[in-house]
């Protein structure tokens, strides 16, 4: 008894005095001057949500703090420079749609664009990497009208922050039994199930995937609406506002600790911790711009309804490299296909595509699997496939150099099919504001035109948050 009574006494003390340590995180006299910053907004996350909603803020004469766990800015967008050569390659984002949200933000950040033809990435020439197997003859699916009108059926998969409550069940169908019900065509089957950044195994993933990822701006671009940094550099515009806005930016920084008010008056306050030391940051109102997956929102202090929520979402595992020296053939885009498998959809894990750069001998590649994967077993991958591909392409046996790379997970967050079911996305929609807290991730949208423009529409409400 007395053992017990001791332990019990032991494990309530411990916890006073973690609670006593997280509260005086927030005690101001503990910080230097320095330390303590005051803003209208801490944003978390300086990918394509976090860095547009800065600029977008500091142009209304707003302030804010901007919180970024990497060292640079731009999230997906992912260039690599070589200061040999000053060849540039796109590794992540590689295209937006030519509309006015797209040039005005590429122009406020002194970053001009040119059309891109989808041409340029390369002549595909198929194969199965998984089992070595060359198919000379195989004819890849195009969309077809009958793909356009189910789009039309569902226009609110563009943007899933309007699915309604009840979630049409064919959504939820696998793409093959979906496109089979809908007797969609060989062809827009095909091409469904062959967009390049799907994640995940596409003979298994929902219609609303599918439909969300190749939605109507994807279309477009396909159909010549589609432009780039005309440096082959889409990464410029992020270090364009880094440049600009770098007393504002904490770079390889986190959040450890966070308390958020119940009401407008409260705001929010977080502690940063940074290669400098700990900051204490006071703010109107927080925007989360990073995936809000339990795992990076475990320092915010999430209350039940919060938890219930976030809790349901996780993202698949997709990763992407450049590298040259590999021997193969300019212009050309190695794309894997399953030999055997329904709709020649490529099996996982696996590279998806090797494709050319706009800079001779320079290409990169994307890879696909359904669990974690290391950078080591990635690049061994892509190493072994481009060897394989040297003997059968008839080219000189050459050491692949590998130059850069990025994991890109958690990518193409979601929650499961019986959420989705159960209105998870109208719930999602429902935190917006809750606690001084705001999302503008790729939650409901994906590529970063849709991103920009759902920030832009909820930027009023965000502000007016803040002037309450």
């Amino acid at each position: 008894m007395l053992a017990t009574s001791f332990l019990s006494l032991a494990s309530a003390t411990g916890a006073m005095a973690a609670a006593i340590h997280t509260r005086n995180q927030f005690d101001a006299s503990a910080y230097a001057a320095d330390d303590i910053i005051e803003r209208d907004f801490a944003i978390i996350g300086g990918g394509a949500a976090g860095t547009y909603a800065a600029v977008s803020l500091a142009d209304q004469n707003h302030t804010f703090t901007l919180v970024e766990i990497s060292d640079r800015l731009g999230g997906h967008t992912r260039t690599f420079h070589d200061p040999a050569t000053g060849a540039s390659v796109d590794f992540g984002v590689q295209i937006h749609l030519d509309v006015p949200i797209v040039q005005d933000f590429f122009t406020r950040l002194n970053s001009s664009l040119a059309a891109v033809e989808l041409s340029s990435f390369g002549t595909p020439k198929y194969y199965d990497f998984t089992k070595q197997v060359a198919l000379p003859n195989h004819t890849a699916g195009t969309m077809q009208s009958d793909y356009v009108t189910l789009l039309n059926k569902y226009p609110y998969v563009d943007d899933l922050v309007n699915l309604p409550d009840s979630v049409p069940s064919d959504l939820l169908l696998a793409w093959p039994e979906f496109a089979q019900k809908h007797n969609l065509s060989q062809g827009s089957t095909e091409a469904g199930l062959a967009w390049p950044a799907t994640p995940g195994d596409p003979l298994s993933t929902t219609a609303l995937a599918i439909l969300n990822d190749g939605n109507h701006i994807e279309l477009a671009e396909d159909e010549g609406g589609a432009v780039h940094n005309a440096n082959n550099d889409n990464s410029q515009i992020y270090t364009n506002a880094l440049a600009e806005f770098q007393p504002h930016i904490l770079l390889n920084s986190s959040i450890v600790a966070a308390q958020r008010g119940l009401n407008r008056s409260s705001g929010v306050q977080l502690v940063a911790s940074t290669p400098e030391g700990k900051k204490l940051i006071k703010a109107k109102q927080l925007i989360l711009a990073m995936p809000p997956v339990l795992d990076n929102t475990k320092s915010f202090n999430l209350d039940t309804t919060e938890n219930s929520i976030l809790g349901k979402l996780s993202g698949k595992y997709y990763y992407g490299g450049v590298v040259n020296n590999t021997g193969l053939e300019e212009g050309i885009a190695y794309t894997n296909v399953g030999v055997d498998r329904p709709y020649n959809a490529a099996s996982l894990p696996g590279v998806v595509e090797i494709a050319p750069s706009a800079y001779s001998g320079y290409q990169f590649y994307w890879y696909n699997t359904e669990v974690a994967t290391t950078q080591e077993e990635v690049q061994a991958a892509a190493k072994s496939t481009i060897q394989w591909l040297q003997t059968q392409n008839n080219v000189t046996t050459s050491e692949p150099n590998f130059l850069d790379y990025q994991d890109f997970s958690p990518f193409h967050l979601s929650p499961p099919n019986e959420d989705v079911e159960d209105g998870w996305y109208t719930k999602m929609k429902g935190l917006q504001g809750h606690r001084n807290t705001w999302y503008i991730s790729s939650l409901f949208v994906v590529g970063s035109t849709q991103v920009w423009n759902s920030t832009n529409i909820l930027l009023p409400d965000i502000i007016s948050a803040a002037q309450a």
